[in-house]
């Protein structure tokens, strides 16, 4: 016999799975004989069908582990008889085979029990990563326990071991007893809303409603108007009386997300219904008691909102009877595989313990998390759909995200480039020495920088400064330097 091949070789040392039996089904002799070599040298036996009716009767005989099914078979086609044959090998893995283009039917096998599909013409080291994928599910659905723990359902929970989360977990087991107004600050997507809403389940207001808003996402014309209601007549289209959303929590809890881009003029309002527990509807003189409990959410710097003017200072005071701060995922890493197991428990999906490796969970824990929880939760779902039931890889998951303000390496290079090309020219350009080139920078790019901030924020000045990060008196100045302003005042 000739010496094997080096390939050969190493695919016999690795193999996949125990020795087990996989059934092809397929009319093309040359597909059943590539993938009885292939399989074959990872110490599996193979048998292969050239119709369904045929590969079901081997299916009964040979009980296989896996089945690849051609869609396109003699008499009845492989989509009609996939039903038949998870039944005959107890939902043994079935990978379709489709012709190329066909994507369609390749979806609906999917839809209907198939574990994975291969488009032909497929290249053998797809079809062997595809094989081996789904015999590794196989073998983990197997070697899962028969009774699993069911997963806690009919409410999203707040999960972590870091002492960071543990700090949170106290804060809100010491305030959610209380009718103190809670602030809970944090990145977005780090869990603020999950915050709320345990303070309130665990609250002695938990059978009264419960309201999560974020007021910016309202028409900043009718703000005052969701929040505390109108009268009748009291502006164009408020043809009747409306109760506001305050109402509507009467003797419950009301989130306020996204509390600082609350415009001044409903702060004004939110802090009389904290000073005094009043409000009055827009056009309505007559004064309603408020017994609701305020919660606030941010992801801004309310101190640096103090200072700019965007946010009162008194509201902020009243507001933060308690504080909860909600770290970024990036400094609580140990949460990470309780995460994702507590992401994937929710999708019902198989061996979770055995899902994520050692390797994976470092890649997982090396990522920015720009997105925090919210964006780790997304990057699971996706990966648990691509997996199909095997253990995870890291290149189920979507590509890591720059860092939060770090702008992506493709841009930062581009920008570099062009900033280095415009300073070689004016250099190059200048008949003299020049002394004020930073200054001559600044004016060719500045004032596209500041129109694109004031634009995005709908002409607000004072969103635009906190965006530019910058004094609001500062941005006037620039304004009027590039001859930009075209108010009266500011």
């Amino acid at each position: 016999m000739q010496k094997e091949t080096e390939t050969d070789a190493a695919t016999k040392r690795q193999p996949d799975a125990n020795s087990a039996v996989v059934l092809v089904v397929d009319d093309e002799p040359s597909i059943c004989w590539a993938f009885e070599k292939m399989l074959t040298q990872q110490g599996h036996r193979v048998v292969t069908a050239s119709s369904a009716e045929e590969g079901l009767r081997l299916a009964e005989e040979h009980s296989p582990a896996m089945v690849l099914l051609d869609v396109r078979l003699p008499n009845e086609d492989g989509i009609s008889a996939l039903p038949k044959f998870l039944a005959a090998t107890d939902n043994a893995p079935v990978i379709v085979m489709t012709a190329f283009g066909d994507l369609d039917t390749a979806v609906s096998a999917i839809r209907r029990g198939a574990s994975d599909y291969l488009i032909k013409p497929f290249r053998l080291a797809d079809a062997q990563r595809t094989c081996r994928q789904a015999l590794r599910a196989a073998a983990d659905r197997r070697n899962q326990p028969a009774t699993p723990q069911p997963m806690p359902s009919g409410q999203q929970v707040l999960v972590g071991q870091s002492p960071a989360m543990q700090q949170a977990f106290r804060q809100i087991a010491l305030v959610a007893a209380s009718d103190l107004s809670v602030l809970i600050t944090g990145e977005t997507g780090t869990g603020k809303e999950l915050v709320a809403a345990a303070i309130h389940r665990n609250s002695q207001r938990a059978d009264q409603p419960y309201i999560p808003i974020a007021p910016v996402a309202l028409n900043p014309d009718l703000i005052e108007s969701e929040l505390f209601g109108h009268a009748k007549g009291a502006f164009t289209g408020a043809t009747e009386d409306r109760a506001g959303l305050f109402e509507q929590a009467q003797g419950g809890t009301i989130l306020l997300d996204e509390i600082g881009d609350l415009p001044l003029a409903a702060q004004v309002k939110l802090l009389r219904v904290l000073e005094q527990g009043e409000y009055s509807r827009v056009g309505d003189l007559r004064v309603r008691h408020a017994n609701v409990r305020i919660i606030a959410a941010t992801n801004c710097d309310l101190h640096q909102g103090v200072r700019q003017g965007t946010f009162r200072e008194d509201l902020y005071y009243r507001l933060t009877g308690v504080q909860i701060h909600l770290p970024p995922l990036r400094q609580r890493p140990e949460d990470i595989l309780l995460l994702c197991q507590h992401f994937l428990k929710a999708m019902d999906y198989p061996a979770i313990d055995a899902a994520i490796d050692a390797e994976l969970l470092a890649e997982l824990q090396s990522r920015p998390w720009a997105g925090n929880v919210r964006e780790l939760k997304n990057a699971v779902q996706h990966a648990a759909v691509i997996a199909r039931g095997r253990s995870l890889e890291a290149t189920d998951f979507p590509p890591a995200k720059p860092a939060s303000g770090e702008p992506p390496q493709s841009l930062a290079g581009s920008m570099g480039e062009s900033v280095a090309a415009w300073a070689t020219d004016a250099i190059a350009d200048a008949s003299e020495p020049l002394h004020d080139l930073h200054a001559r920078f600044l004016a060719a790019s500045e004032p596209a920088l500041l129109r694109i901030a004031i634009e995005h924020t709908g002409g607000n000045r004072a969103k635009a400064a906190e965006m530019l990060g910058i004094h609001r008196g500062t941005l006037r100045d620039r304004l009027r330097a590039y001859n930009m302003d075209t108010s009266n005042g500011d």
